[in-house]
């Protein structure tokens, strides 16, 4: 049995070739949900009876926006419920949660590609109606792409957003032949698996990096001078021996440029951090002016930075919330401190003379405290030949993230051509 479509649509910005110049092959059709998918759910699986260790291969609602992209090939958990309540895949559907507490996450179409996988509840499973009608690799990207924002506003609820199988019926999905679906799922399918390769030999860099850190920061590893000798043993220091306090206020106005300390992207301008200006210029006057080269700790702490991130301001002149404490090394060179700050040697310091009040997110520490930090202190060619092997690493991990951004933009850029 075909199924007919309701409706025709203009063709895609992008094709292939082959598609362009075959006048039967050229039409996009809009097929309604209702007449190519058929609708079900899941069963439950808790939390706790899901694990990478146990045995039958199961999906939950909530790995589809953390874990999945638009195909899944090969699935994380696992379950040891009895298959008799269980609801298992054939191979051909398309998953969509049901639930989340953001309405975007509900678009998050994932098309699972493997046989006698564990299906959880509050997913919404489409499975085809009729063969031959669409790819679901195909029509995972076009929902993901073409749809999200519109089954966004079909969610129902105030802190978890709900759309059921009942409020798909009556979408439309976008298709070209069958042939080339299927050669658009290869395509970009291909760019995904470069998107996942790119990503995990930055992690793996990453990893490298957090290891040679260990070893060196530990002493573990020592490195020798041009002659081959050894350096001399390291020092200890308290950062109020190598370093001042940056305490000069921004009393006149001057500067209106406001920065801020993230945990993963360092010093930034706080509208980009924010998507906008959260400080009253009124204010300006009590915060404090930072220059290049100063250090800024920010008291808080994150997943990332369980103990509030140190980093080294590199965007020029501004102002920092008085929250902060910024200071700046009596030398010149700071690169083994900036690599040393990225490491989380010195975290079980802070922790011990921190204070928890009653900001939970906030880690309050007195300046006599904080400048009375313990910090390794190597001659100056060994602090420069360690952060000359850091660098070396980050430039490598730097080369593999521009990639990485690269792709991703190359993809989305694809999306929006080749999905009507």
């Amino acid at each position: 049995m075909s199924t007919t479509p309701t409706q025709e649509q203009n063709v895609a910005a992008l094709r292939f070739p082959e598609f362009r110049a075959d006048s039967e092959l050229h039409s996009y059709s809009h097929f309604r949900f209702d007449e190519i998918f058929i609708f079900s759910s899941g069963k439950n699986i808790k939390q706790n009876e899901a694990s990478p260790q146990f045995q039958t291969p199961c999906v939950r609602y909530g790995e589809l926006y953390h874990l999945y992209d638009e195909v899944i090939r090969e699935v994380v958990n696992k379950t040891n419920l009895p298959p008799n309540e269980l609801h298992f895949s054939k191979g051909n559907e398309i998953l969509l949660p049901s639930a989340g507490e953001d309405p975007m996450d509900i678009g998050s179409a994932s098309a699972l590609t493997i046989e006698n996988v564990a299906i959880g509840r509050t997913i919404n499973i489409l499975s085809p109606k009729n063969e031959g009608v669409y790819s679901q690799i195909y029509a995972a990207y076009y929902i993901n792409f073409a749809l999200r924002k519109k089954i966004s506003t079909l969610a129902r609820g105030s802190s978890i957003s709900n759309v059921y199988n009942s409020d798909l019926k009556t979408l439309f999905l976008g298709c070209p032949s069958l042939k080339e679906q299927l050669k658009i799922a290869s395509f970009l399918s291909s760019v995904d698996r470069k998107i996942v390769q790119l990503g995990k030999k930055k992690a793996l860099l990453e990893l490298y990096k957090w290891g040679c850190m260990q070893k060196l920061f530990s002493g573990e590893i020592r490195s020798q001078n041009a002659q081959g000798n050894d350096f001399p043993d390291w020092e200890e220091k308290r950062l109020g021996d190598v370093a001042v306090r940056r305490t000069e206020k921004n009393s006149d106005l001057e500067h209106t440029r406001v920065l801020t300390n993230s945990a993963v992207r360092g010093i930034i301008d706080q509208g980009d951090y924010f998507d906008h200006a959260i400080a009253n210029a009124e204010n300006l006057g009590g915060y404090y002016i930072v220059e290049s080269g100063d250090f800024v700790y920010n008291p808080r702490i994150s997943a990332s930075a369980p103990v509030g991130p140190i980093k080294r301001n590199d965007l020029g002149i501004g102002v920092m919330s008085p929250l902060y404490n910024v200071f700046r090394f009596k030398v010149k060179n700071t690169a083994f401190y900036e690599q040393y700050f990225s490491s989380s040697f010195w975290y079980r310091y802070m922790k011990s003379v921190a204070n928890y009040g009653a900001r939970h997110d906030r880690m309050a520490i007195s300046t006599k405290d904080f400048m009375n930090m313990p910090l390794p202190h190597p001659c100056p060619e060994e602090q420069q030949e360690i952060a000359n092997f850091l660098s070396s690493i980050d430039r490598k991990i730097d080369l593999v993230n521009i990639e990485l951004v690269h792709t991703k933009a190359f993809k989305k850029g694809l999306l929006q051509q080749m999905f009507i």
